[in-house]
């Protein structure tokens, strides 16, 4: 075990279901709330499964505008356990793409790793992951037909106002949307990442696995899914040139992809997605009774592979300190970020151990050179060939 504080951000399978669910005097039954999650992705679909699970009975409700995500997600090792109480882990891992390789052939280095009989890491559209969710989670949910308009924060309840001008009260509004929580002040870091991602010409012959490669400001990245390959390129420099130009993007990202010319000219302009974001860190991930999760609640890095795994491990923690935590409700989110601060700070102490190839990350910017350490982290039963500790603390039960 490393040194430092337990870093149980998920509860351990030594903790007895009795002594968690009774740590604050619940006997075993969880405290009477009225949740609201908003949003439309994997995590937020993911918490009201897992609040509903509990006991509670949550409302799922669509946010004010639509925010698009990734095509193509990473599902860890903990997110497929986790996935497994809501019925999903084996429908996920049937038409889930294995991620048993991975090469880094500008260094000349590949690793391979025997398949066992449960995948440790695999890629999955984002469209079918929502898919299998809707089906097990969102049909049983109560699920408004108009979407969120607005919040409004009181002493000790939240108000919100759905379009049309339908209003209803709620204890605890969890969402993955930042804009919904302005009053959760963010920690802004000088760092802007750029990122262009699109599926790999059809007209090209694709890698048969995982690839990246690194440079000292700029990274790509190739992961196979079930109906091809999903590319995703990334810059810590500024962008001055247009941002889905084609020849700007092989100019740039040529050389270190490793394409031919006639592959870039095999992309349609149209089918590159480039999003340009700034890391921003909360301060405290919940106000007024407003919490947010997944994402919104951590400085994610694009090309990441722990994202949603780490979304939906929030959804499983809040949906434990909501039913079983203090009973106050702002104690139960202070404990929910806590435990979460402590699993943080667990993955960040694995990511900065010793990796092969590491002298890659010696040349890479800093920003570079923390995604390297996370995706280090999330291929190391490939390069390592097994998985790490902090992959295997997922809790019994609710």
């Amino acid at each position: 075990m490393m040194g430092g504080p337990r870093a149980d951000g998920l509860a351990t399978d030594r903790q007895s279901q009795h002594e968690r669910r009774d740590r604050h005097g619940t006997a075993g039954r969880a405290h009477e709330r009225q949740v609201l999650v908003v949003g439309d992705d994997p995590t937020a679909i993911a918490t009201a499964g897992f609040v509903s699970q509990v006991g509670l009975d949550p409302v799922l409700a669509r946010p004010p505008s639509e925010r698009a995500g990734p095509n193509t997600l990473t599902l860890w090792r903990p997110g497929l356990v986790l996935l497994e109480r809501l019925g999903l882990r084996r429908p996920v891992e049937a038409i889930g793409t294995r991620l048993d390789r991975l090469a880094r052939p500008n260094v000349n280095s590949s690793w391979m790793t025997d398949q066992s009989d449960r995948p440790a890491l695999l890629s999955i559209r984002r469209a079918e992951l929502l898919t299998l969710l809707d089906r097990r989670v969102r049909d049983r949910i109560r699920t408004p037909e108009r979407p969120l308009a607005g919040i409004d924060r009181t002493h000790n309840r939240v108000d919100v106002t759905f379009e049309g001008g339908i209003e209803e009260s709620f204890d605890t509004v969890v969402t993955t949307d930042s804009t919904l929580a302005p009053t959760v002040e963010p920690r802004h870091i000088a760092a802007t990442t750029h990122t262009w991602a699109f599926d790999w010409p059809t007209e090209t012959p694709a890698p048969d696995g995982p690839t990246e490669r690194w440079d000292d400001n700029r990274a790509a990245f190739s992961v196979p899914v079930a109906d091809g390959t999903s590319v995703r390129l990334v810059s810590v420099t500024d962008s001055t040139h247009a941002a889905t130009d084609i020849n700007s993007l092989k100019r740039r990202f040529g050389t270190l992809l490793g394409w031919s010319a006639n592959s870039f000219e095999a992309l349609s302009q149209h089918a590159i997605r480039y999003h340009q974001g700034t890391r921003a860190v909360p301060v405290s991930v919940h106000s007024g009774g407003v919490v947010l999760i997944g994402s919104a609640a951590r400085a994610s890095l694009p090309g990441e592979c722990l994202r949603t795994t780490l979304g939906i491990e929030d959804a499983w923690v809040l949906a434990d300190a909501l039913a079983y935590g203090p009973r106050d409700r702002d104690d139960a989110l202070d404990e929910y970020e806590q435990r979460r601060r402590r699993r943080r700070w667990e993955l960040d102490q694995c990511s900065t151990t010793a990796t092969p190839a590491a002298q890659i990350s010696k040349t890479l910017s800093p920003l570079l050179s923390r995604l390297y350490a996370r995706r280090a982290l999330a291929f190391r039963h490939v390069t390592n060939g097994c998985l790490p500790d902090v992959a295997e603390s997922i809790p019994a039960s609710l």
